[in-house]
Parts: C-alpha cells; structure tokens; sequence
C-alpha cells in the first residue's frame, strides 16, 4: 500500500540540520487509520529535508500501538542517518543528541533519543 499522503496531521516536530547547508528537517505524523482491507491500524509519518522523504506508515493491532511504533520507527530512522552520526541533527538547539524520540537501544531497552 503506497500512500500519497499522510492524510490529517495530528503532530509535527522541528529539527535544525547545522553544517555546510543548514536547513529544518520536518516530521509530521498523520492520524492512524484502519487499513482498508481488514481491523488493524496504521499511523502515517513522513520525514522532509533529509533521506528519501517518502511517506512511511506502522501498523498495530489498534491507533495507539500504531502511533507508538511509529514514534519508534521515527527515531531509529533518524539515529541512522548520516547527518545525525556526524553530530548535526539537533532539536531546540540541543547538542546532546536528544531529538525527543523513543528509541531502542542496542540491547533491546527502549531509551528517549
């Protein structure tokens, strides 16, 4: 199922990009919806001015685990990208590394990054 939009917004965060070209990078998560085809959730989220930017979704067995995992899928994306390692993801000009999102570590806890 390829989604064309997030559909309404329920939330969005503003990160600051530093280096050469800084810039904001936006995340804004739509309101979890049924999948057409059956009982289970989706929440959709979308990550603009680094990656892809393409329009993602997580699904779970109600709205609220799908809004989790989505949190969740949005912050193990964003630790993973290149202008986080290099140390140049910041929110509210935070330069601890914390952009507010849950995380799980490499053992599995779930952490806030």
């Amino acid at each position: 199922m390829q989604l064309a939009s997030i559909g309404q917004l329920i939330a969005f965060r503003t990160l600051q990009l530093t280096g050469k070209n800084p810039t904001n990078v936006m995340i804004s998560i739509g309101q979890p919806q049924k999948f057409p085809d059956g009982e289970d959730y989706y929440c959709p989220f979308q990550i603009t001015g680094i990656g892809d930017e393409k329009i993602n979704r997580c699904g779970g067995i109600d709205g609220i685990q799908a809004l989790i995992l989505a949190l969740e899928n949005i912050g193990i994306l964003l630790t993973d990208s290149e202008e986080y390692k290099q140390g140049h993801l910041t929110w509210q000009g935070s330069g601890t590394g914390n952009l507010g999102f849950p995380h799980l570590d490499s053992v599995g806890m779930l952490t806030w990054l």
